[in-house]
């Protein structure tokens, strides 16, 4: 996994703003000017927003490269997955404009209060009440996995 994902880690509770902005936590921020890209998702049968950068979007299109043989169905992969990438940055005071559609996707009004969580290789906007109807207030896992991780 690229350097770039590891930054990610844990989750945090913010409130958007009157404009649907959401400040992103200091270290999940790209550096001033490079793009991030929203698409819209869903995890654990909640509409979301998953948040990646260029290296996130690139580590997808390498995977689908490097497990995809039939060149046809590489290229549909690659457009559907361009089709749903949404151009986006996050502003000199860190903050992501969430535009209105992915709010009415994921369910986030302005001026209420988001999850923001970390991924793999990228963080999630969530709806703070069914995150935590899900997850709890400190995201404790149910039970330990089997390779004692948790």
């Amino acid at each position: 996994m690229n350097d770039q994902f590891l930054h990610y880690n844990g989750t945090q509770s913010y409130k958007t703003d009157a404009k649907n902005r959401v400040t992103v936590v200091a270290g999940w921020r790209t550096p001033s000017g490079d793009p991030v890209y929203l698409m819209a998702s869903q995890d654990e049968g909640v509409n979301i927003i998953k948040v990646l950068t260029a290296g996130a979007v690139q580590h997808r299109i390498d995977t689908l490269e490097k497990n995809v043989t039939e060149p046809k169905k590489l290229a549909k992969l690659k457009t559907k997955l361009k089709r749903v990438l949404r151009d986006s940055s996050i502003n000199d005071q860190g903050k992501l404009l969430i535009p209105r559609d992915l709010a009415a996707h994921a369910e986030i009004a302005p001026d209420t209060e988001v999850m923001l969580s970390a991924g793999d290789s990228h963080f999630e906007i969530w709806p703070k009440a069914k995150y935590e109807e899900l997850f709890g207030t400190a995201a404790v896992p149910e039970e330990e996995d089997e390779f004692g991780t948790f």
